[in-house]
């Protein structure tokens, strides 16, 4: 059996507490903190955006909640750039945080403050759990005997600069540009016929179709019969695009990770796993070790034996949704990436019905092939999201309701790119 890995991370998302310290009025600062823990080191990072500069000192703190720990620790300051940015991240023991003798099990949350006498004065916080604790801004404060050691600032040529010349670059030169289809499959056993819009487009030609497809969706407002606030819906989507470029940035890094997981796993499975058995063939699928990763990701929904004839060797699974706030728990990273953060911008269609499903279609030997995401609704247009301009074509009725049903979207987790069934 493969050892247990010493190793965690997770993410801590940080939201404007206090206004008038954006840098600009159009937006509000963000960013998040994250903590990976791995051997006896617990190594702390900091990125922030749309920060005011001029309204320094900044100070980074983490909260401490837990068995009977209430104490804030105070990591050191943050020199924002003149873009509003920073990047930094200090590295400690796991046991002794910022040399205070507090163990990073007793964290709860992180923040962005400023010290004005005794008083705690939060420009952004977030916590890992949704128990907030209302009075840790009057916790006793715990300081860095080493506040400045061991900080590195990401100090390079700015991402976000480079990530927008890019995109105005492409822009000017494919503003005529039509990309056309160019790859066909079909599957005879599931009698779907596939088509693969991006497959041999470059990243600059895929760039540009994923603007074009945004502002097209912002034009698109549900018919009768779907309560949207409209306005609402468009800030929400608007916050989480912001924290798009990051999160890619970490979803790369996270692969890097499970990459090399796999290949140590795969390495000392045990090859009594690999059972051919007429139960295992028809039962334990997705299979493999990137089938373990994905059922774990979903071991805490439902699953829905029954959901569909139609589609073949596919696991589907029921993902209740009571809020919208419940689509950004970033208590389990994996699960988060997979299940919610891809559906957060379709949460008008979900609302009223409280629940969606995911689906993993293997092909017929049990190998993990395409992500599906089903949204209830009734064939009907008002109920398709946004028309069908981002993958939602395929409707399949309900087993005991042929009025109602599911929009299916299949994505292509291998080549990032969504693929469009069509019924034969």
């Amino acid at each position: 059996m493969t050892p247990k890995k010493n190793y965690s991370r997770y993410f801590i998302i940080l939201q404007e507490d206090e206004k008038g310290y954006s840098l600009d009025t159009g937006k509000t600062p963000s960013g998040y903190a994250k903590l990976e823990m791995k051997n006896n080191k617990c190594k702390v990072s900091y990125y922030v955006q749309n920060l005011r500069k001029e309204k320094q000192p900044y100070h980074m703190v983490l909260i401490c909640g837990k068995k009977d720990v209430n104490t804030i620790i105070k990591l050191g300051k943050l020199n924002i750039d003149d873009f509003g940015r920073v990047d930094i991240f200090n590295e400690y023991e796991i046991e002794n945080i910022a040399d205070t003798g507090i163990s990073s099990d007793k964290i709860v949350g992180a923040a962005i403050v400023k010290f004005l006498d005794t008083n705690v004065v939060s420009i952004m916080s977030g916590f890992s759990t949704t128990d907030k604790p209302n009075e840790w801004k009057k916790y006793k404060l715990a300081e860095s005997n080493s506040e400045n050691k061991e900080t590195r600032s990401e100090d390079l040529i700015n991402e976000f600069d480079d990530y927008e010349e890019n995109i105005e670059l492409i822009k000017s030169k494919s503003d005529d540009k039509v990309v056309e289809r160019t790859h066909l499959y079909v599957d005879q056993k599931d009698n779907v016929e596939v088509v693969e819009n991006l497959e041999n487009c470059g990243d600059a030609e895929k760039t540009e179709i994923y603007d074009r497809l945004n502002e097209n969706m912002e034009d698109i407002e549900p018919e009768d019969g779907l309560d949207v606030n409209r306005d609402k819906h468009k800030k929400e989507c608007k916050e989480s695009k912001e924290l798009k470029h990051f999160m890619d940035k970490e979803c790369k890094e996270l692969k890097h990770d499970m990459d090399k997981e796999y290949k140590e796993i795969k390495h000392d499975k045990d090859k009594d796993c690999e059972c051919n058995s007429k139960e295992d063939k028809h039962g334990d699928y997705p299979k493999g070790v990137m089938g373990d990763f994905f059922k774990k990701v979903a071991k805490d929904f439902e699953e829905v034996p029954n959901f569909s004839k139609e589609i073949k060797w596919c696991k589907w699974y029921k993902v209740p949704i009571n809020k919208l706030e419940s689509m950004y728990d970033f208590s389990d990273y994996n699960k988060y990436t997979i299940a919610y953060y891809p559906m957060i911008c379709y949460y008008p269609y979900i609302r009223n019905h409280r629940s969606y499903m995911l689906g993993y279609k293997c092909d017929s030997n049990g190998k993990m092939k395409y992500i599906v995401y089903g949204i209830p609704g009734s064939r009907a247009k008002a109920h398709q999201p946004y028309g069908g301009k981002t993958g939602f074509v395929t409707w399949i009725s309900n087993s005991e309701n042929d009025e109602m049903g599911h929009w299916l979207m299949f994505y292509d987790f291998k080549k990032s790119t969504i693929v469009v069934p069509v019924k034969k």
